[in-house]
């Protein structure tokens, strides 16, 4: 019996924030159903709210962080993806020069991007995806 192809997503910081602590995105996370990638820099990202978000949900900065090391995804190091780093520059940098390294990841392995947030909805050069769109692409795939 063979298992059809994951498809690869690039998730953005705020799919794992929100993940860390409520249920909608971290069942995404957890189904199985995709290969999730991200930054390096997004790791470092996440960690470094995970104080601020225990503080917004009341649960101990332990069990997010612990819950932020334990799902499924890949890390990957800037070198990687440095060779798209200037277009992702010219295409984000103007609205948050921090999603240039999370954009440039996308574009370099032509993946859809999950993110909520909204600098990338204007973008033509990949498919942005939002929660409640992993949410509906899980449930497609779990029928």
């Amino acid at each position: 019996m063979t298992s059809e192809p994951k498809e690869t997503i690039t998730v953005d910081a705020n799919p794992f924030a929100v993940g860390t602590s409520r249920g909608k995105a971290r069942a995404v996370l957890f189904s199985g159903k995709f290969i999730f990638i991200t930054a390096e820099y997004t790791i470092w990202e996440v960690k470094k709210y995970i104080p601020e978000l225990s503080n917004q949900s009341g649960v101990p900065a332990s069990d997010l962080l612990f819950t932020f090391d334990h799902f499924p995804i890949l890390s990957v190091p800037s070198v990687v993806y440095d060779e798209k780093r200037q277009q992702a520059a010219n295409l984000i940098a103007h609205r948050d020069p921090k999603d240039v390294d999370i954009l440039a990841l996308a574009l370099k392995f032509n993946t859809p991007l999950w993110t909520n947030d909204r600098d990338f909805q204007t973008l033509s050069e990949l498919k942005i995806f939002t929660t409640a769109d992993m949410l509906e692409k899980l449930a497609a795939l779990t029928v």
